[in-house]
This record gives structure tokens, sequence and C-alpha cells, in this order.
């Protein structure tokens, strides 16, 4: 549906600036790798796109369509980490189309290729290997090697008296035993796997509301997810304001290695954002959030170490989260660019504190080219029950590194082609870093990776 010239707001502004990446709304774990059976991490947005995570897509972001043709999105991402750790490939496709002139559909589809090697959680060892030795045992005895006669006087016998001597006997035997050697290294375990994520959504305008709903699905072979969303928003003086609220459930089946049977966890998220337009150059957007999750929420392979006894981790069967996000957008025409500046809070259940800050710049280069370096930071505090060891039983313990104190810096820059009034073409490359802050947790557990996407946008 296309806005009307004079009451634009909100809209005209959003042509220049930018919206917020769903990561600086919903929790940083779901943006951590997830490990699958195999243990791949799940590492860039196209990959998280698990049917929660697609359907909160549909809440967070304010009000961004102008035009009314149908548009195809088809994104390209490669991720991969130093040393070949880890490689996903995540090819994504969105379909959007009016079906009246009052709603929309859209249809997107992720598909996820991963494969490489991951932590297992397990404490830094050494590599082994069987050495057998031949034990050489002695043994020293005493025995008469013969006799001395002692005679005596006329008429009395002879006396015999024993020469002693020692006899040494050798016996030889096989010794086996298991012996490190080499450095330390890190427990890593191979993968390879591949997902598959759908969302569809419906949004439709009824003068200044605006109704959205979508369900999502995912599948791989030891995860299941289906979720639904509903949205309001309420655009009010002139356009310029938009008040939203939605909520997301959703269910996900979780293949259980210790039971050998599919376990069950259930996601609550809902959320409430403003986005206001200041002036004609300025968007600022205000964003709350809670969520609750319960059930199984173990990652099915992870390990620690207790009594150093290798055993599967055991997290609390309950996790809420609360989630609060400022973002500004300002566009400076002297300069023909714009800024976007934003900040996230998050903390949950388990002990975790988070502060994430980001901030882009958008150049304009002539009338096709748009440049957008950025940076990222992100800290966090440690959950409660996370240890590297653990001595003695206990009801709940990771020893997950994404549980851990660390922070992660992200920096990139990406290249947007305008080629016609109906195609774009995009161009991103990112260097990803996280680094631990215990002092305790091993450094290798943290990775470092490139991340490229390509992709276009097509208006027919």
């Amino acid at each position: 549906m296309k806005p009307d010239k004079e009451n634009v707001g909100l809209l005209e502004v959003a042509q220049f600036v930018t919206f917020p990446p769903i990561s600086f709304l919903l929790p940083y774990n779901l943006f951590m790798p997830r490990h699958s059976h195999c243990q791949g991490p799940r590492t860039t947005l196209l990959a998280y796109g698990r049917p929660l995570l697609l359907a909160m897509l549909l809440i967070v972001l304010p009000v961004r369509r102008v035009l009314a043709e149908d548009r195809a999105d088809l994104t390209l991402g490669y991720y991969i980490e130093d040393h070949n750790r880890v490689e996903v490939w995540s090819p994504a496709l969105l379909l959007e189309t009016d079906i009246n002139p009052h709603t929309v559909m859209r249809l997107q589809g992720i598909y996820d290729v991963v494969s490489g090697a991951s932590p297992s959680g397990a404490p830094m060892t050494r590599k082994t290997r069987v050495v057998t030795k031949e034990i050489v045992t002695t043994q020293t005895s005493s025995v008469v090697t013969g006799f001395n006669t002692i005679s005596g006087a006329t008429g009395v016998p002879a006396i015999q008296v024993p020469i002693s001597g020692t006899v040494t006997k050798s016996t030889k035997t096989l010794q086996t035993s298991i012996v490190p050697y080499g450095k330390p290294y890190l427990p890593m375990q191979g993968f390879d796997d591949q997902r598959l994520g759908l969302n569809l959504e419906f949004e439709h305008y009824a003068k200044d509301w605006i109704y959205t709903g979508g369900v999502a699905y995912g599948n791989e072979s030891d995860y299941e997810s289906l979720a639904g969303t509903v949205k309001l928003s309420r655009e009010l003086n002139h356009k310029d304001t938009v008040i939203s609220a939605g909520a997301s459930f959703g269910h996900d089946w979780v293949l259980n290695p210790t039971l050998h049977e599919w376990d069950g966890k259930d996601t609550l998220e809902s959320i409430l954002s403003l986005a206001q337009v200041i002036d004609a150059k300025t968007l600022v957007t205000i964003a709350g959030t809670l969520g609750s999750s319960c059930g199984y929420l173990d990652d099915q392979y992870k390990y620690a170490s207790v009594d150093d006894v290798i055993v599967h981790e055991k997290r609390p069967d309950a996790r809420d989260k609360r989630i609060a996000m400022v973002m500004l957008n300002r566009a400076f025409d002297s300069l023909n660019g714009s800024v976007e500046a934003s900040y996230r809070f998050y903390n949950d259940s388990y002990g975790i504190a988070a502060h994430t800050l980001g901030l882009a710049w958008y150049q304009r280069i002539g009338k096709y080219l748009v440049l957008a370096p950025s940076v990222r930071y992100y800290e966090q505090s440690a959950a409660d029950f996370y240890g590297v060891k653990f001595a003695g039983q206990r009801p709940v313990f990771s020893s997950d590194y994404r549980l851990s104190k660390l922070d992660s810096v992200t920096y990139g820059v990406k290249l947007l082609v305008k080629l016609s009034e109906s195609f774009d073409f995009t161009l991103a490359y990112d260097r990803y870093a996280m680094h631990g802050q215990d002092g305790e947790t091993p450094g290798e557990a943290y990775p470092k990776a490139n991340i490229f996407t390509a992709g276009f946008k097509l208006w027919y």
C-alpha cells in the first residue's frame, strides 16, 4: 500500500536511515552458536533463522513498506572461522506480494549447510599413546654349593660343613601403560548438518492500524520447531509515531541424547516498541522485550567435567529474559549520509547481564552507491552455574563457553548498489572476534570468523 505524499512520516525517513538489526532486540544466546547433533554453530542472522527468531522479525521493526510492487530478496551468507574450524553456507529467499490494496504476504525460506568442529565443553586435555616396556625383576637366594669335611679325633666321625652361596634369577615381563604427550588441546567434535527454516507472514493495513500475524517452522536432524506471532501497530501524529505491541510463542522438539528420545521446550516472547520521527532527518526507536522459556533447555551436545568425569551438562529448566533497546538514526544532508547508533541491555535469570553498542555510517556516493562501515561491541557476565570444571555433585552446571564472561567485536563494511529503479545489489564483509574475560576458560574456545554476504532485491 503506497502512503500518500502528505503523510509519509516515518516511512519517508525510513528510505534513508536504517532500522536496528534484529540481534539488538532479541536475547544474545539466539545469536550464539546453537549446536546441532554434530555440534554445528548457528552463526549469522540467516543461519539463526529458527522459527522463533523468524517470527520475532514480525513484531520488532517499525513499518518499512513504501512501494506497492511485489518484491523478491535473495541473500547468500558465508561464515568461516579461522583455521577452517566451522563453515556455514546460508542462502535465503524472501518473496513479498500484495494480496489486495490493504494486505501484504511475505514468504521466507532459509537453508543452512554447516560443517566443521566445535568445542564440546570438556576441559583441556592432551593426546595419549600406549607405551609398552620390558620390566626385568631380579631375585637373589641362598643355596648350598658344597660341603667342607672337618676331620675329628681318632674314632670320631668327620663333620660335613655346608658351603653357602647365592643364585640370582632374572624374570622379564611386558608392562603396558597409557601416557600423555604433546601440548594440551581443547576437545573438539566434527559435524556436518543441514537445516531448513520457513516463515509465512501476513500484514493488513486498516487506516491507522496495522495487523500482523505469522507462522514459522524449522527442521533439522535433531531439532524441530514451530512458532507463531501476532503484532498490532498504531500510526499516530500524521504517521510520525508508530506504537507496536506483539507476542510470539514457539515450541521446540529436541532430541535428548541421554534418554534417546525427543524432549520439548516452550518459549514465549512479548515486545513493546515506539518509533518516533523527531524531525525530517531524525528517528528514535525504543523497544522492550520480556521472554520466558521452560522445558529442556540444555544444549544436548555440550559436556562438563564433574569430579574428573565427563558428563552431559545440566541447565535450569526455566529461563526468564529482559531486554531494552534504544536507537537513533540521523541524516546529514551536508555529508550526504546518515548515522545509526544503538544500545541494548540484556538480563536473564541465568545471571547473565549483557550490553551491546552499535554504530554505523551510511554514506551515499553519487546516485547509485551507498557505503556503510559499521562496528558493534558486546560484553556479558557469566551464568551463575558456569565453570571450567566442577567438584562435587550439583543440580545445574555447564562448561559451555558461550555462558562464560566474554566480549566480542564485529566490524565490517557494506556496499549497496542501486542498479535500476527496480533492482538493488548488496555486498558485505564482517570480521567477528570473541574473547574470554574470566581468565579460566581456554582462549581456543572463542571463535574468530569472517562473514561474507551478497544479495539482491528485485521489485516487479
